[in-house]
C-alpha cells in the first residue's frame, strides 16, 4: 500500500505552527513534530513548543519524548515516523510532518546515508581537542574542512560538529558529500513537500520579536530551573539556541542585553542555515504563510 504524507517545513519563526493547526483541522490530521529541540521535556519557552492547551485537540507526536540528557538521533526520528505515518493513515487520518529540522526531513524522505565506521581513537582525539579548546574553535575547524556542512549546523551543536570532523579526518571525504549521494529508501510513503518563507527582513523581524517574547515569558528562569534539576551544558538539549547563550550569561561571559542579542543573532543564522538545507531538497513547493488557499488546493490534489 502506498501511503501519503504532508511535509510542511521552513525556517524558525516563519509561521509553521499556526498554519499547521489550520491545515490539520481541515484534513483530519495528526502532526508529527520534526523539531530536534521540541523532542526534549522541560524545555518549552526556548523551543517555542506548542502547549497542549494550544493544540486545538489535534494530536501531536514527538513533543516531550525524551529528557534533555538523552540522545535522540535522526535515525530514531526516522524509525518512529515511518511507523507512525502508517499508523495514522490506517486510522483514516492524514499524517502531517511539521518542523524546521532539515536533517530529520532528509533522513526520513531520502533514507540514511551509509558512512564507513570511524576509528574510536580518532574520535577520542577530536573529543580531547574539543575539551582543550571550545566549541567555537571546533566549529571554525569544520568551516575549513567542510564549509557546506558548517552552514547547516549550529555552532552549539558540538555533537554534529564533531561528527563532521571525524568523518572528514576518518574517511578523507566531507560529510556534506555523503549527504548528496542518492540513498536507497524502500519506504511506501509519498510526500508532498511544502516550504514556507517570507522576505528576509520580515523573517528576521519575526525572529527578533519572537526572542523578545521568549525572554518576557521567562526563558532565563526556564534555563535556571533546568540547572536546578541537574542538567548541564554537556547535555544534548542544553546546547540549543537560547539555552547555551543563557548558560554563558550565568558564567559571566555576557551581559543580559548581550545575551538576548546573541540569541537573536544565532537564531537568524540558524534560519539562514535551514533555508540552505531546504533549498537543496528536490520537488519542493514554496509559499508564504499567507497563501493558505493555494496550499490547500495543492494538498487536495495530492490527497485525491
Amino acid at each position: 500500500m502506498n501511503y501519503r504524507a504532508i511535509a510542511l517545513f521552513g525556517p524558525t519563526g516563519v509561521g509553521k505552527t499556526a498554519l499547521s493547526l489550520k491545515l490539520a483541522a481541515r484534513y483530519n490530521a495528526e502532526i508529527i513534530s520534526v523539531d530536534s529541540m521540541q523532542v526534549y521535556r522541560y524545555m518549552d519557552i526556548g523551543t517555542a513548543k506548542i502547549l497542549p492547551s494550544e493544540r486545538n485537540g489535534i494530536i501531536h507526536h514527538l513533543i516531550d519524548s525524551v529528557n534533555p540528557d538523552e540522545s535522540f538521533t535522526a535515525g530514531d526520528f526516522k524509525r518512529f515516523s515511518e511507523s507512525k505515518i502508517v499508523d495514522i493513515a490506517n486510522h483514516g487520518k492524514t499524517p502531517f510532518l511539521v518542523g524546521g529540522t532539515g536533517f530529520y526531513f532528509s533522513t526520513l524522505i531520502n533514507g540514511i546515508v551509509e558512512i564507513p565506521e570511524i576509528d574510536e581513537k580518532l574520535r577520542d582525539r577530536l573529543y580531547k581537542l574539543y575539551i582543550k579548546h571550545d566549541r567555537a574553535w571546533m566549529y571554525r575547524m569544520l568551516e575549513l574542512v567542510d564549509h557546506q556542512l558548517s552552514l547547516m549546523l549550529n555552532m552549539n551543536d558540538s555533537q554534529r560538529v564533531l561528527r563532521g570532523l571525524e568523518v572528514f579526518f576518518g574517511t578523507g571525504r566531507k560529510l556534506s558529500d555523503f549527504y548528496k549521494e542518492k540513498r536507497s529508501n524502500l519506504g511506501t510513503v509519498s510526500y508532498l513537500k511544502i516550504a514556507l518563507n517570507v522576505p528576509r527582513n520580515e523573517l528576521y523581524d519575526r525572529i527578533n520579536r519572537r526572542v523578545d517574547a521568549m525572554v518576557v515569558a521567562g526563558l532565563e528562569s526556564e534555563v535556571r530551573k533546568l540547572l536546578d534539576m541537574g542538567y548541564t551544558r554537556d547535555d544534548y538539549g542544553m546546547k540549543g539556541i537560547g539555552y547555551a547563550e543563557f548558560l554563558d550569561y550565568f558564567d559571566g561571559k555576557y551581559s543580559f542585553r548581550e545575551t538576548v542579542d546573541k540569541i537573536k543573532q544565532n537564531s537568524r543564522h540558524y534560519a539562514k542555515r535551514q533555508l540552505t538545507w531546504f533549498r537543496k531538497m528536490e520537488d519542493v513547493y514554496w509559499f508564504s504563510p499567507e497563501q493558505e488557499n493555494e496550499i490547500t488546493l495543492l494538498i487536495e490534489r495530492f490527497l485525491a
